[in-house]
C-alpha cells in the first residue's frame, strides 16, 4: 500500500512538473497580437477578459501591436469576446468560426457576465434548478 500512495506521489510531483514546463515554454498557452491603434488599452482587454474569467499574462507590445498570452483551454473563448467587442486580432485565428459567431450579435455587445446572469435569472430560477 505504501509502495501505491508513492508512486502516486510521484506522478502527482510529475504532472504538475510537466505542466509547469509546457506554461514556461507557451506550449499551453495562446498568444494574441492586437494592433496598438485598434482604441482599445491593454488593460480595458485585459479588464473585458477578466470580468469573463479569462487571466492574462505575459504582455508585451512590438512598434504595431500589444500582445498577451492566455490559457490555451480559455483561448476560444477570450478570441470570442475581443471579437464580439470589435477588437481587432491579427494573430494567427484560434478558432476561425469566431468571427461569424461574433457577426450574431450587436457591433461591440458583450454576452452577460455569471454574475449578471444570476441576476437576471433570480431566487425563483434557482429554486426551480435545485428541485430538478
Amino acid at each position: 500500500m505504501n509502495e501505491i500512495v508513492e508512486l502516486l506521489a510521484r506522478l502527482d510531483w510529475f504532472e504538475r512538473l510537466d505542466a509547469f514546463l509546457r506554461q514556461l515554454s507557451g506550449q499551453d498557452s495562446w498568444q494574441f497580437y492586437v494592433p496598438r491603434d485598434c482604441g482599445w488599452s491593454g488593460i480595458e482587454m485585459e479588464r473585458l477578459l477578466k470580468r469573463h474569467g479569462v487571466k492574462i499574462w505575459d504582455r508585451d507590445f512590438t512598434r504595431d501591436c500589444l500582445t498577451f498570452r492566455v490559457k490555451r483551454r480559455q483561448a476560444n473563448w477570450a478570441e470570442y469576446l475581443l471579437r464580439r467587442r470589435g477588437i481587432p486580432v491579427v494573430s494567427q485565428p484560434f478558432n476561425p468560426l469566431n468571427d461569424e459567431y461574433a457577426r450574431r450579435h450587436a457591433p461591440g455587445s458583450e454576452p452577460p457576465t455569471r454574475r449578471q446572469q444570476r441576476k437576471i435569472g433570480g431566487l425563483l430560477d434557482d429554486l426551480i434548478a435545485l428541485l430538478r
